[in-house]
C-alpha cells in the first residue's frame, strides 16, 4: 500500500514545492521591488517584511507537512534531504535573522539609514537573508525538478 501511494504523493509534493518556490520568487523578486519603487522606503520595508513573514510561515508549514508525509511513507532522509535543509534554512530566516532585523528597525522609528549606527549590522543581516532566501528557492526548485524527472524516467 505504501509503495502504491508513493508516486502519487511524489507528484503532488513536487507541484506543491514548485508552488512554494514560485511564491517566494513572486514575493522576493517581483512584489518587494515594486513596493520599494512605489512607496516610501520605511513603509515599503514594513509591508515587505510582513509579506516575507507570512510567506515564510506558509513555506515552513508546507515543508513540515511534506516531511511528515515522506517520513510516514518510510522514505530515507537522503530522498528528502533538500526539503530538510530548506526547512532548516527557512527556520533560520524566520526565527533568527528576521527578528534580529526587526529589532534593529524598531530602534529607528524613522527607518534605518546609512547614517544609523546599526546600518552595518542591518545591511549584513539583509545580505545574509537574501542569500539564504535564494538558497531556499534553489533547493525547492531542485527538489521539485529532480522528482519530476525521476517520475518521468521511472514512472
Amino acid at each position: 500500500m505504501v509503495i502504491d501511494a508513493y508516486p502519487k504523493v511524489d507528484r503532488v509534493a513536487s507541484l506543491v514545492i514548485f508552488a512554494m518556490a514560485i511564491l517566494w520568487v513572486t514575493v522576493g523578486y517581483l512584489v518587494a521591488p515594486v513596493l520599494f519603487a512605489e512607496l516610501p522606503s520605511k513603509l515599503a520595508g514594513e509591508v515587505a517584511g510582513k509579506l516575507f513573514e507570512f510567506s515564510s510561515l506558509i513555506v515552513l508549514v508546507v515543508l513540515i507537512m511534506l516531511l511528515g508525509v515522506y517520513i510516514g511513507l518510510e522514505q530515507s532522509i537522503r530522498s528528502i534531504k533538500s526539503l530538510v535543509v530548506a526547512a532548516v534554512l527557512v527556520s533560520l530566516l524566520r526565527f533568527w535573522i528576521a527578528p534580529w532585523m526587526a529589532e534593529i528597525k524598531a530602534a529607528y522609528p524613522l527607518g534605518v539609514t546609512r547614517a544609523s549606527p546599526d546600518w552595518g549590522t542591518f545591511s549584513s543581516l539583509h545580505g545574509v537573508y537574501q542569500l539564504v532566501f535564494l538558497m531556499v528557492i534553489a533547493l525547492l526548485l531542485f527538489w521539485s525538478i529532480q522528482r519530476t524527472l525521476h517520475e518521468r524516467m521511472h514512472g
